[in-house]
């Protein structure tokens, strides 16, 4: 059976054990012959969700994820809300949504229908990432950590 290409997205600041689990559970339904494309939030798009800037720039984010073994291309996401028109670009089999992604799916359906793409969308479970595995946790416990124990010098 030919594989599939998988688009998977993310901001993927703080690279953490969640990320890993998301990635690998999205390159298992491309299969042994499929493609993982992963697609990296723009710095603007981290700082307008967040409030706050990311701790990597996108491209150091992009390299970092691309360099995983299972990820065949990482590439960063295009200068607009409109969060179809990459999907049209690249023209995945699946986009795989962590199970903490918060996007509209009929709206995405609706695109793809409208299209002609034939793209289906699957919503990845959580599966247990031992250790920290949100990057909010991770920040708190930084911020906690020089909290308590001063600046380093």
């Amino acid at each position: 059976m030919k594989g599939k290409r998988v688009l998977a997205a993310g901001k993927f600041d703080i690279l953490h054990l969640g990320h890993i689990s998301y990635l690998e559970q999205a390159k298992e339904l491309a299969g042994e012959d499929g493609e993982l494309i992963v697609v990296i939030a723009l710095d603007k798009t981290i700082t307008r969700e967040r409030g706050a800037p990311p701790v990597f720039p996108q491209e150091q984010r992009r390299r970092i994820v691309e360099s995983l073994k299972f990820v065949d291309k990482a590439l960063i996401g295009l200068d607009t809300d409109d969060h179809t028109k990459i999907v049209s670009e690249i023209n995945p089999d699946i986009v795989a949504l962590g199970y903490d992604q918060y996007t509209d799916t009929k709206v995405m359906e609706s695109f793809f229908a409208r299209q002609g793409l034939k793209t289906k969308i699957v919503r990845l479970e959580k599966r247990d990432a031992e250790g920290l595995c949100s990057s909010t946790l991770i920040r708190k416990r930084i911020i906690d950590y020089y909290k308590d124990n001063g600046t380093p010098r």
